[in-house]
């Protein structure tokens, strides 16, 4: 399939996921419970419908999302390549391309949590909802006594984090046809600076903002 395809796959797979997430499981109802609880009736219905009324920007901008985190990922990768001196003739498409093949592995993770809360978990919160992370370190915590700053740095460290890792060390291995591990620490040293960077940026803007 050429990059193009998966590109519109992944693009139109998030948006339907999206979209039945936030019907099937009720967002709306589960947002009219949770601010009930201090604000008026009427206050929340407005605030339920301003959401609805701006629903459709949130799809308009997911795949300029999506854009945007592929292409950060490819320019990790590119720049860890030409870190390691590594004389390859290697697009940036090509590590495009990989990213691209990342983002079924984030998808899978929206696709799990909406199987966990439609068939195991069926109460639920809003919190709940907003906080879980399927097969996530965060999970065996007490979030409510957490500092903000520490929730999505600890939700990184899940299995799918690994396993979206190990599909890039795997893409960079087949570009590059090198040894396993030479793309395995390519890859560690160049997405894990990103991500390291980006850990940092989200930390100091929750504190910041809180």
């Amino acid at each position: 399939m050429k990059k193009n395809n998966w590109l519109l796959l992944v693009i139109v797979l998030n948006l339907v996921l999206t979209f039945s997430s936030s019907h099937l499981l009720d967002l709306n109802r589960l947002t009219f419970d949770f601010y009930s609880s201090f604000l008026e009736e009427n206050q929340v219905e407005d605030f339920i419908n301003t959401q609805k009324k701006w629903e459709w920007l949130g799809y308009v901008i997911m795949p300029f999302v999506i854009l945007l985190r592929s292409s950060l990922v490819a320019v990790c990768l590119s720049v860890g390549l030409f870190f390691y001196d590594i004389q390859n003739k290697i697009k940036f498409k090509d590590f495009f391309k990989v990213a691209i093949l990342g983002e079924f592995v984030i998808l899978s993770v929206g696709i799990v949590k909406l199987l966990y809360f439609l068939y195991i978990k069926v109460d639920y919160t809003l919190q709940d909802v907003q906080q879980y992370y399927p097969l996530s370190y965060i999970n065996f915590l007490d979030v409510s006594k957490m500092e903000p700053w520490l929730i999505y740095p600890l939700q990184t460290i899940n299995l799918f984090e690994i396993a979206y890792f190990f599909v890039l060390v795997y893409g960079v291995h087949k570009l590059l046809k090198n040894n396993f591990w030479k793309s395995f620490e390519i890859t560690a040293a160049s997405y894990g600076s990103g991500l390291t960077i980006w850990l940092g940026l989200v930390m100091f803007l929750v504190l910041n903002l809180t």
